[in-house]
């Protein structure tokens, strides 16, 4: 079923209840002010009878009653009579309309009596000393003929107005839904070749237009993230395509002509650096591959503060040893909700880097604070720095700067902005005026979650 015709059907429910009560209220309110004007005249004319018989006596009674019985004006079939406990006194008019019977439970004031046929005024008075009541009645055919008509118009006009209505619902919702109808033409036209198009949007600023921006926005991240795509396995081939090729030719040399142990050993050892390379690279494209998957999923609360405590500590033998000087500040327990191992191979990843760039009689800081809303994390060396034309392009992947001489993949610092954004954080380099340079990343900080049980702390 489509938008139009559900919109249509909602349209055409809504409306028949709202015209449904609508008349109801109308045929009623009708009713109820027609018989209300009926009772108010025959209880006024009736209670002017009463009075004028107590006043004139019982002499006066018949005229009066007789008079009366001939007023028609506000209904047919008028009947007029004066009733006691011991029957009739005076009764005139049409005998069609039958009168209530004596009933002494009658009220002791003004009131009317009512069948679906007739309307009398029931006046008490006093007639010959004895509680007596004047009965004033008409026939209700006419309330109940206008009554009719209005119901019967009702009934014709209500389902020619719903169809009117639903019909120009109909016409009205195709005419919204048509912007859809376009955007959706323009989409079916856009495939995985042609990621660059975009759709029109709509000149009016409405919800349609926004949803055309925000497709126009979705697919120029897809253009980008497919582009990306592309240049990561084209760079990856890349990559791979050296070791391969120097693991290749030193096989196809050593199986070329018998070669002395040693000469075998040697190609064996050359083969199996570019192995460990290409096993390497395999496990960081790897990583990447499924980062955000695996971050999402195991994740939990975690003390930044501890995590980066044991890392100095397996880190500081391998600083000592290079004569670096390897410090830890971090004064205050900081809690995220991350991947333990992704985290910790983010920090391993900037020690590494750091140690690799900071030469004999250096240092290399760790801190650790947290503000409002994030941990922040800063690994500072007394290296060379970062080259500023290189600054921009170190985290992309597969980028070795001028002073890496070959080493590593390239995808390490990658790795590790990777990781910070799927923690929600990011991380960011700066060469420090006193030499070196320093990687800042931020993180976002653990925030309690009433639903969810809290894992135990390191």
């Amino acid at each position: 079923m489509t938008i139009r015709l559900r919109l249509t059907i909602y349209w055409a429910a809504i409306l028949a209840g709202i015209l449904l009560v609508a008349a109801i209220a109308a045929l009623t309110l009708f009713a109820r002010q027609q018989f209300s004007a009926l009772d108010a005249a025959l209880l006024e004319e009736t209670e002017n009878a009463a009075d004028q018989i107590q006043r004139g006596g019982t002499s006066s009674a018949a005229g009066i009653l007789q008079r009366l019985s001939l007023e028609t004006d506000i209904g047919p079939g008028r009947r007029v009579r004066i009733v006691t406990a011991h029957g009739e006194v005076g009764n005139f008019g049409d005998v069609h309309t039958i009168p209530p019977p004596f009933d002494p439970a009658l009220p002791t004031h003004p009131a009317i009596i009512a069948n679906p046929a007739f309307r009398f005024a029931v006046v008490p008075m006093l007639y010959n000393g004895e509680i007596a009541y004047l009965q004033s009645g008409v026939q209700a055919g006419l309330v109940d003929e206008s009554v009719d008509n209005l119901r019967n118009l009702l009934l014709l006009m209500v389902p020619i107005v719903l169809i009117l209505c639903v019909g120009g619902g109909y016409l009205l919702a195709g005419r919204a839904l048509r912007p859809i109808e376009s955007v959706t033409e323009e989409l079916d036209a856009i495939g995985p070749t042609n990621l660059s198009s975009r759709l029109t949007v709509p000149p009016v600023a409405d919800e349609v237009a926004r949803l055309t921006q925000e497709i126009n926005s979705l697919l120029e991240r897809l253009e980008r993230a497919s582009a990306t795509e592309r240049r990561f396995a084209s760079d990856a081939a890349h990559e791979l395509r050296t070791p391969l090729s120097v693991l290749r030719t030193g096989l196809e040399v050593a199986l070329a002509r018998d070669r002395s142990p040693d000469e075998n050993r040697a190609a064996l050892g050359a083969a199996h650096r570019e192995a460990l390379s290409l096993c390497r690279i395999a496990d960081e494209l790897l990583m990447l591959s499924r980062l955000n998957g695996e971050v999402m999923v195991d994740r939990r609360r975690l003390n930044l503060r501890a995590l980066l405590s044991e890392i100095a500590a397996t880190v500081g033998p391998l600083a000592q040893a290079r004569e670096i000087k390897l410090t830890l500040s971090a004064p205050e327990d900081v809690f995220v909700n991350g991947n333990e191992g992704h985290l910790r191979r983010l920090i391993v990843n900037l020690l590494d880097n750091a140690l690799k760039f900071t030469p004999a009689g250096g240092s290399i800081d760790v801190g650790l604070k947290s503000d409002a809303n994030r941990a922040i994390i800063r690994v500072a060396d007394t290296g060379e720095g970062i080259h500023p034309a290189e600054l921009p392009h170190i985290f992309d992947r597969f980028f070795r700067g001028a002073g890496s001489a070959g080493e590593g993949s390239g995808l390490g610092l990658s790795l590790c902005r990777e990781i910070a954004r799927a923690h929600g954080g990011e991380i960011a380099a700066a060469n420090l005026p006193s030499g070196g340079s320093a990687f800042v990343v931020t993180l976002e900080l653990y925030h309690e979650d009433p639903n969810r049980a809290t894992a135990p702390l390191r």
